[in-house]
Protein backbone atom coordinates (compact mmCIF):
# COMPACT_ATOMS: atom_id res chain seq x y z
CA UNK A 1 0.00 0.00 0.00
CA UNK A 2 1.28 3.45 -0.94
CA UNK A 3 2.01 6.12 1.65
CA UNK A 4 1.38 8.91 -0.87
CA UNK A 5 -1.48 11.30 -0.07
CA UNK A 6 -4.64 11.16 -2.18
CA UNK A 7 -4.93 13.88 -4.81
CA UNK A 8 -8.64 14.67 -4.37
CA UNK A 9 -8.69 17.01 -7.37
CA UNK A 10 -8.38 13.92 -9.58
CA UNK A 11 -11.49 12.32 -8.09
CA UNK A 12 -14.27 13.44 -10.49
CA UNK A 13 -17.29 13.28 -8.16
CA UNK A 14 -15.70 15.29 -5.35
CA UNK A 15 -16.19 19.03 -5.13
CA UNK A 16 -13.51 20.59 -3.00
CA UNK A 17 -14.71 23.32 -0.66
CA UNK A 18 -13.12 24.87 2.35
CA UNK A 19 -14.69 24.53 5.78
CA UNK A 20 -15.65 28.21 5.72
CA UNK A 21 -17.39 27.79 2.33
CA UNK A 22 -19.21 24.76 3.68
CA UNK A 23 -20.21 26.63 6.84
CA UNK A 24 -21.49 29.54 4.72
CA UNK A 25 -23.60 27.22 2.56
CA UNK A 26 -25.08 25.56 5.65
CA UNK A 27 -25.82 28.93 7.27
CA UNK A 28 -27.50 30.19 4.07
CA UNK A 29 -29.61 27.04 3.83
CA UNK A 30 -30.68 27.35 7.48
CA UNK A 31 -31.53 31.04 7.01
CA UNK A 32 -33.60 30.19 3.94
CA UNK A 33 -35.46 27.46 5.81
CA UNK A 34 -36.11 29.80 8.74
CA UNK A 35 -37.46 32.49 6.43
CA UNK A 36 -39.73 29.97 4.73
CA UNK A 37 -41.08 28.76 8.10
CA UNK A 38 -41.73 32.37 9.18
CA UNK A 39 -43.60 33.10 5.94
CA UNK A 40 -45.66 29.91 6.32
CA UNK A 41 -46.50 30.88 9.91
CA UNK A 42 -47.57 34.35 8.77
CA UNK A 43 -49.82 32.86 6.06
CA UNK A 44 -51.32 30.42 8.56
CA UNK A 45 -51.96 33.26 11.04
CA UNK A 46 -53.77 35.27 8.35
CA UNK A 47 -55.79 32.21 7.35
CA UNK A 48 -56.87 31.63 10.96
CA UNK A 49 -57.71 35.32 11.40
CA UNK A 50 -59.89 35.22 8.27
CA UNK A 51 -61.57 32.00 9.47
CA UNK A 52 -62.42 33.71 12.79
CA UNK A 53 -63.94 36.66 10.92
CA UNK A 54 -66.09 34.32 8.84
CA UNK A 55 -67.14 32.39 11.94
CA UNK A 56 -68.08 35.60 13.77
CA UNK A 57 -70.08 36.82 10.77
CA UNK A 58 -71.94 33.51 10.61
CA UNK A 59 -72.68 33.72 14.34
CA UNK A 60 -73.94 37.29 13.95
CA UNK A 61 -76.23 36.17 11.11
CA UNK A 62 -77.45 33.28 13.26
CA UNK A 63 -78.34 35.61 16.14
CA UNK A 64 -80.26 37.89 13.82
CA UNK A 65 -82.35 35.06 12.40
CA UNK A 66 -82.98 33.43 15.82
CA UNK A 67 -85.47 36.19 16.72
CA UNK A 68 -88.13 34.44 14.68
CA UNK A 69 -87.37 36.44 11.57
CA UNK A 70 -88.88 39.64 13.02
CA UNK A 71 -87.35 42.92 11.99
CA UNK A 72 -86.72 45.04 15.12
CA UNK A 73 -87.79 48.19 13.26
CA UNK A 74 -91.29 46.91 12.37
Amino acid sequence: MSALPINWSKVPHTELVSDSEDDTKVAEAKAGEKQQREEEAKVEHCRQKEARKVEEAQRAEGRGSSKGGRDPES
